[in-house]
């Protein structure tokens, strides 16, 4: 049985809404201030609560603020229409929405039905997500620990530090870490700290006023702001320059900030995430990070591993890429070629994920049919292709010393085939991705007895 919260200095709209709401099924407890309200949520679990503003001599927002975070519950406020800016604000502070008096007592039955589906949804898709991300981790122990640390995590409201190679997938964390806290609903705001002049820390981080300085037209929000009840993910935290790193430590310290050229201190309830590809900890050695700030932002820290070392996550990655951009672009691709899924399992991926999922992007748009092959990859893959890393990688028509070492006759001839292969023996085109005239490379393949086709 769910349980709802009345909050109003009406005891007779009290009693009625009680009443009926028994009769829909809910349990009901109502409070008459929000001093009472407060009592009640300490001791008692609540899934949905309706605040009356009329007859608060000095309604505080904060309440709503307290039942959204302690409870998660969703927040209805019923406001005269005298007290419309109050509700308005109401918003900001994790409302779901307002009603305007008098309501019907049937109106908010409906209400509170559909926005307990809505949250019951919001519910099981969080629980698809975890689902999707189980699997797609499941291949590595490493990356499995990552993400049971990061779900442990997400519910607290506690600053984290993701730290990894760029294009590792910091953010892609940091989302996740973002729906599945009590924050899911409200904004996951976005911002590169290298990309942001020094001179516009302040008016990007804090927000400005009209007429602060010259082209500042009107009153305009900051970041914070906008990620109020929700989540501000700073990248590349390690670009902020001292003064930044200051104004920053600041923020996080109080909560608190003025916007540019206002006298009003402002405070938020906003969760930071930040993110480098750096070692602060060396930047603090060194004197270009602020020790504080470091020890302000790591409150949890969360590293995200190059995808060489985690070469086992790759195929479910790949199906996942490809399901997209399948979708993007109308394909139907279905499978890869062997040669195609050798390749990918051997490249190196300086890029990391980031380059992985380009990749996949460039060859779905190049498959002629339902199957990725390795012509549809990039070139740069084959330039940088480690060919033969290992006695076990190699083909069987490769021979290998006394030492197990392919030696680089073979290591040239397969080299050589392969090439033959992947441009169907056309031998220009064969000879300009090797970098030999034609009749080197007919040369090599006489001298290795490679067997000539006719050229396509």
């Amino acid at each position: 049985m769910k349980t709802v919260l009345i909050v109003s200095a009406d005891f007779s709209f009290r009693a009625k809404l009680r009443e009926s709401l028994t009769v829909d099924g809910y349990k009901a407890a109502d409070a008459a201030t929000q001093s009472e309200a407060i009592a009640l949520l300490d001791k008692t679990s609540v899934d949905a609560a309706f605040v009356d503003m009329e007859g608060m001599a000095a309604f505080e927002l904060d309440l709503i603020s307290y039942i959204r975070t302690t409870h998660r519950a969703e927040v209805v406020v019923l406001a005269s229409i005298n007290e419309l800016e109050a509700a308005a604000n109401s918003l900001k502070s994790g409302a779901s929405f307002y009603l305007v008096k008098p309501v019907q007592l049937s109106d908010l039955s409906a209400v509170l039905d559909k926005m307990l589906l809505r949250k019951e949804r919001g519910k099981n898709q969080i629980e698809l997500e975890q689902r999707v991300l189980n699997d797609l981790m499941a291949a590595s122990p490493a990356m499995q620990k990552v993400l049971r640390f990061a779900m442990k995590i997400a519910p607290t409201s506690s600053t984290v530090l993701i730290g990894g190679e760029s294009g590792t997938g910091k953010e892609f964390f940091a989302r996740i870490i973002h729906r599945m806290s009590q924050r899911n609903e409200g904004r996951f705001a976005a911002v590169n700290c290298g990309a942001i002049p020094d001179t516009l820390f302040e008016s990007e981080f804090f927000g400005h006023k009209k007429g602060a300085f010259t082209g500042a037209e009107r009153d305009k929000p900051g970041l914070v702001e906008e990620a109020h009840n929700g989540t501000l993910f700073l990248d590349e935290v390690g670009e902020l320059s001292q003064s930044a790193q200051v104004k920053l430590l600041r923020f996080l310290q109080e909560r608190e900030f003025r916007r540019v050229g206002d006298t009003v201190q402002r405070s938020v309830d906003v969760r930071v995430i930040a993110a480098t590809n750096k070692n602060l900890k060396q930047l603090t050695e060194k004197g270009l990070f602020r020790e504080d700030l470091f020890y302000r932002l790591n409150v949890f820290y969360l590293y995200q591993p190059p995808l060489r070392e985690r070469k086992e996550t790759i195929p479910n990655m790949v199906r996942l890429f490809v399901h997209k951009f399948n979708q993007l672009f109308d394909k139907n691709i279905c499978r890869l070629s062997s040669a195609a899924e050798n390749l990918i399992a051997s490249y190196n991926y300086p890029g990391n994920i980031r380059e992985l999922e380009n990749i996949i992007e460039h060859a779905v748009v190049l498959a002629e049919n339902d199957e990725i092959t390795e012509k549809d990859l990039p070139e740069s893959m084959l330039r940088g292709r480690l060919l033969l890393g290992s006695p076990d990688q190699l083909q069987t028509s490769v021979t290998t010393s006394e030492s197990g070492v392919p030696t680089l006759a073979d290591v040239e001839r397969e080299h050589i085939n392969f090439v033959l292969g992947l441009t169907s023996h056309n031998y220009t085109d064969a000879a300009k991705k090797l970098g030999i005239s034609r009749s080197t490379l007919w040369r090599k393949m006489k001298e290795y007895n490679l067997q000539k086709k006719e050229s396509s």
